[in-house]
Parts: C-alpha cells; structure tokens; sequence
C-alpha cells in the first residue's frame, strides 16, 4: 500500500477545485452585473411612457373639483378643460372655463425629453401669479407627481400646490393634492377622440 503525503492530498483538492471552476469564456455561466442607468438612457426608456400621457390627455375633458371633506355633496367648482397639441406629440396647451363663473385659466403641460421630466405651467384670470410646476412619471402606472418650481412665486406656501396626476382610462383622469386639500375628476366629453 502507498502512502500519499499531506502535500500532495492539498494539490489534488486544488487541482479538482480549480479544474471545475469554468470561465464564461470556456462556456460557464456569466455573472451578471447590475448596470447603473445614466440619466440620459432613464430619460429615453421615459419617453414612450410619457408621450402615452400626453396623448390621453388631449382631448376636451367636463372636471368636477371637490374641496376636503365635500364627499357626496355636488361638487364645489365644475368646468370644461380642453387640451390640444402644442407643435408635437409631448406638448398640449389647455384652457379652462369654470361653471357658473367667469374664472378662466391656460397653460401648457408636456414632457421633456432631455430631463426626463413632464412640466407644466399655467396662469388663471384670478390669480395673481402664474404657476410653475415639474413632474415625475411613476414607473408602474400612468400617473405623474407635479411638485412647484422653487423659483416660483409662493412655492410651497400655498396648501394643495403639489399634485397627482392620474390616468385611469381612456375616459377618465385625476388631479389630486398630495396633502388631500382637494381632488379633481375629469371625464372626456363625447366630441373629443383622443389623438392618435
């Protein structure tokens, strides 16, 4: 009987070690490693998602705004919003007229594409100042947070500034505060076909 030193025992555990270790190269499963999304290739897997919200949106839309605590009363400010492609696919210009008032308001929502990025603005007979607003897409639903530009004039002063944005159906959105001062339906009115 032959006797096998400790050496060689160690050789032959790191022969049959390292001979079945298999490199990607010789046909071995691959490591994958979690690549960082730079921002610019963020802003374009954003782009179809978003160009989707704008192309919902336009259209004519009937809104009912109810304030907090109003849950099953008539609504407290109800109107007609129309929205209508402002050069492309990722703008609309609106204009907004109140029921039963002489209140009216316009602006402009679309998306960037360089930042990734929605943005609105929008001015009303009367206000005082303009508002300025940017928002962020969610990336598992049709909805978008606006939150005020912090250049503009009373951002973050002024409860129910920053809002929600969803898109439920074809036919249906909302508008909400995030801090639940008021919310806003808006249904499509039969006479506007969304743009395709």
């Amino acid at each position: 009987m032959r006797r096998i030193g400790a050496g060689s025992v160690v050789a032959a555990i790191v022969a049959l070690v390292s001979g079945a270790t298999v490199l990607a190269a010789q046909g071995g499963q691959r490591v994958a490693r979690p690549v960082q999304p730079s921002a610019e290739r963020s802003a374009e897997a954003r782009l179809v998602p978003a160009r989707g919200v704008v192309r919902a949106l336009a259209g004519t839309w009937r809104f009912e705004m109810r304030f907090a605590g109003n849950f099953d009363a008539p609504a407290d400010v109800a109107g007609m919003r129309v929205f209508k492609p402002l050069f492309d696919s990722l703008r609309l210009e609106w204009t907004e007229v109140l029921e039963h008032s002489p209140v009216q308001g316009q602006g402009v929502l679309g998306f960037d594409e360089k930042s990734g990025r929605f943005f609105s603005s929008g001015v009303y007979s009367a206000g005082t100042a303009p508002e300025f607003m940017t928002g962020t897409l969610d990336d598992g639903e049709p909805l978008v947070i606006f939150t005020p530009l912090p250049f503009a004039p009373d951002a973050g002063r002024v409860p129910g500034q920053a809002f929600a944005l969803n898109v439920i159906d074809a036919d249906h959105f909302t508008v909400a505060a995030l801090d639940h001062a008021w919310r806003a339906v808006f249904t499509r009115q039969p006479s506007s076909a969304p743009v395709p």
